[in-house]
C-alpha cells in the first residue's frame, strides 16, 4: 500500500477500504465538493459564502499585474479557505466576528522581514472571539495554543519547500530539508502489529553534515522513531528509521494505516507533483533552538501569507525592498509558486484524500 496522509476510507462500520490519489485540474471544485458533502447543514450557508470570497482573492491574485498586489488578496484568499475548512470540519458553529488570530510586529533595529515576527494568539481570546490562526491550528493538528507565543519570520522562512534552496543560498546556510525516499506500512501478522517506516539516503544527510541521530533529533521523531538497520551492504547507502512502539491490530490491517499516518502527518513535509507518484515528502531538521518556532506546513505558508499580506496593505513600499534584499528571490517564489501548492494542498485537506493534478489531459 502507498503511503499516504489518508491511505484509507471508511467503508461501513468500523472498516475502511483503499483509496487511491485523486486527479482535478480544479481543486476548487473538490472543495466545494466537500462543503457539500461534509459541512454541518447549520454553517454550509457561510462555508459556501467564504469559498466564495476564497476563489474571486485568488483570481484576483493571479490576475494582478504588480507582485506587491499579490500578497495581500492571496492572504484573504487562504483566510477564507481557512474559514470553510473549519466550518466544515464543525469546529465552529460559525467566524462571524472571527480576527486574524496572528499580529505583525518589528524589533529593533526595525528591518522589514529580518526583524519581524508574528504574535499569534489562542482562540477564543479572553473576549470570547475566535482567533482564525489557532482555529487552523486545531483544524490541522488536533491541538491548540496553550498560550500566546511570538514566531520568528527568519525561522518560518526555511520551512518552505520549493523555496528552501533559495532560503539556504541566502543564508549561505546547510539544506534542513531532506527528501524521504520511501515511507513504509510494516505488519507482524504473528505479533498482530504495525508501523511506519522511513527511508533516507544518507548522502543527503552527509552532504550536508547532518549526522543520523542528528536527523532524529532536529526533527523531532526522537520520541517516537529510531534507527534500524537492514544490512550492512544497505546500511552504508540507506538511512532507516522506524517506530518505536508499533500499534496493536486486532482485524484488516487497512483498518489501522488511517492511525499510523496520523502519528507522523504533521512532522513530515510534502509539495504536489504532476508525476507518479504524485507526492514527494521531506523532514525537516532545524537547530533545536529553533524548534518551538516550527509549524506544520499549512500552518507556516499561512504565517508567511498573513506577514506578506499585512506589510503590502499598510506599508506596500517596503515589499519592493524586500524583493531587492538577500530573501528577495525566496519572497518572489513564495508569492509566484507557493499558491497553487497550498490549494492543492488544502483540497487535499478538506477531502481527506491526496488530490493531484493530472499530468495529460485527454483531448
Amino acid at each position: 500500500m502507498d503511503f499516504s496522509f489518508w491511505p484509507a476510507t471508511l467503508a461501513h462500520k468500523n472498516r475502511y477500504k483503499v483509496q487511491h490519489t485523486l486527479f482535478a485540474l480544479d481543486p476548487w471544485s473538490i472543495i466545494e465538493g466537500s462543503i457539500s458533502q461534509k459541512c454541518p447543514a447549520a454553517a454550509k450557508e457561510e462555508a459556501q459564502a467564504c469559498l466564495r470570497q476564497a476563489r474571486d482573492f485568488f483570481q484576483a491574485a493571479n490576475q494582478a499585474q504588480t507582485l506587491e498586489s499579490r500578497p495581500l488578496s492571496l492572504y484573504y484568499s487562504y483566510m477564507n479557505l481557512v474559514k470553510a475548512f473549519c466550518l466544515t470540519r464543525g469546529q465552529q458553529p460559525t467566524f462571524d466576528k472571527a480576527q486574524h488570530g496572528l499580529s505583525e510586529q518589528l524589533r529593533a533595529p526595525n528591518v522589514e522581514l529580518v526583524d519581524a515576527y508574528l504574535a499569534a494568539f489562542p482562540s477564543p481570546n479572553n473576549k470570547q472571539i475566535l482567533q482564525n490562526f489557532d482555529e487552523f491550528l486545531r483544524a490541522v493538528t488536533g491541538t491548540s495554543l496553550s498560550a500566546s507565543f511570538n514566531y520568528e519570520l527568519t525561522k518560518l522562512l526555511p520551512q518552505t519547500v520549493s523555496g528552501h534552496r533559495l532560503w539556504c543560498a541566502a543564508e549561505d546556510a546547510d539544506e534542513r530539508m531532506f527528501p524521504i525516499e520511501s515511507i513504509q506500512y510494516w505488519k507482524d501478522y504473528q505479533g498482530k502489529t504495525a508501523w511506519i517506516r522511513m527511508i533516507l539516503k544518507t548522502e543527503n544527510l552527509t552532504r550536508h553534515g547532518m549526522t543520523r541521530s542528528q536527523l532524529l533529533k532536529r526533527t523531532g521523531l526522537n520520541v517516537d522513531f529510531k534507527m534500524v538497520s537492514q544490512d550492512p551492504i544497505t546500511d552504508k547507502v540507506l538511512t532507516t528509521l522506524e517506530m518505536k512502539a508499533p500499534i496493536p491490530i486486532g482485524g484488516y490491517a487497512t483498518d489501522k494505516v488511517q492511525e499510523l499516518s496520523k502519528i507522523i502527518k504533521d512532522r513530515i513535509w510534502s509539495i504536489v507533483s504532476t508525476v507518479p507518484p504524485y507526492r514527494k515528502y521531506y523532514l525537516y531538521a532545524c537547530p533545536p533552538a529553533e524548534q518551538q518556532h516550527v509549524l506544520p506546513q499549512l500552518l507556516s505558508i499561512y504565517a508567511i501569507s498573513y506577514y506578506l499580506g499585512s506589510i503590502t496593505r499598510y506599508r506596500p513600499h517596503q515589499l519592493p525592498k524586500i524583493s531587492q534584499g538577500n530573501f528577495g528571490p525566496l519572497i518572489q517564489d513564495f508569492i509566484t509558486g507557493q499558491p497553487m501548492q497550498f490549494l492543492y494542498l488544502m483540497a487535499s485537506e478538506f477531502s481527506e484524500q491526496d488530490v493531484a493534478k493530472p499530468a495529460i489531459v485527454l483531448q
